[in-house]
């Protein structure tokens, strides 16, 4: 990994108001190459906005789910080879090969105009925290943890609660990812054990965490914002406002990622027992 410069656009979106989402969305790519970025990153389900899933109006979710071909994608698509930069930004997306399969999805466009897509794994459903979430009825899980190599980089991508569970963020370290990045759209209940949990996941992962979350109000829901960067020790890099639309740059070093690892060899050292942790395939419901 080059010294590499990324962009975090902790934006405010209109449920179900994809122009301007998607008009929003393009003036910050055009910001962010202006200024010397090389990787632009948007919030969970930043195009459609995350309380599309209220729970109430099922329609919008799968009507204004993208594909490849959705002309919000190919607008997304012609900007990003225009300004040279890449993107990551939050959608729901339907599957091309599977009618009636609708996901949560990060979609990864580089600046050569590939694109790629993680489907989130883990959906919230049901009461956390004392507010109701429904991802669970609109969306199936993602079934895998892909590795995607920019350029400049090796990135592993999550999806908010994918954080809680610490075996996704091993996962992508031990395939090579030097930064993982964590779209979210975490309300303001949650900002402590967020702010909690990120940090630890960088140090014990000897990567540089990126976390980018939805700002304002939806709905019932006001999320927290408060995106950060942390580096492979656990210390912030930068971080952006809480609750109100805001954005940065960090630059970061490739050397630290390379020194650390050597340093802290635990992703690959011997003591490792993996023929032993068994139990995490075990059902504890």
């Amino acid at each position: 990994m080059d010294n590499f410069r990324i962009a975090l656009a902790q934006i405010e979106s209109e449920p179900g108001n994809i122009p301007a989402n998607l008009e929003k969305m393009l003036g910050y790519i055009e910001k962010a190459s202006k200024e010397g970025a090389e990787l632009l990153v948007f919030p969970e389900m930043c195009l459609q906005g995350y309380m599309v899933m209220d729970g109430k109006d099922f329609r919008i979710f799968y009507e204004q789910a993208i594909d490849f071909t959705s002309e919000p994608t190919q607008r997304l698509l012609d900007a990003v080879k225009k300004y040279q930069i890449n993107i990551i930004f939050g959608a729901s997306t339907k599957s091309p090969e599977i009618e009636g399969n609708y996901y949560n999805s990060a979609i990864l466009i580089s600046a050569e105009g590939v694109m790629d897509f993680y489907h989130k794994v883990h959906l919230p459903t049901g009461n956390k925290g004392g507010v109701t979430f429904y991802e669970g009825l609109y969306a199936k899980p993602g079934n895998e943890f892909p590795m995607f190599e920019l350029k400049q980089a090796k990135i592993g991508i999550e999806i908010c609660y994918d954080i809680f569970f610490p075996e996704v963020s091993r996962i992508l370290a031990i395939k090579g990812a030097e930064i993982i990045i964590n779209i979210s759209a975490a309300p303001k209940f949650s900002k402590i054990a967020f702010e909690t949990i990120f940090p630890a996941r960088a140090l014990e992962n000897v990567c540089y965490f990126v976390y980018v979350n939805v700002a304002g109000t939806q709905g019932e829901l006001t999320f927290f914002g408060g995106s950060r960067v942390w580096g492979p020790f656990g210390a912030p890099l930068l971080q952006l406002a809480y609750e109100k639309e805001d954005f940065g740059i960090v630059e970061l070093n490739q050397e630290a990622i390379e020194f650390l690892r050597r340093q802290l060899p635990h992703l690959r050292d011997r003591a490792r027992r993996p023929e032993i942790y068994f139990e995490l395939l075990e059902d504890f419901g």
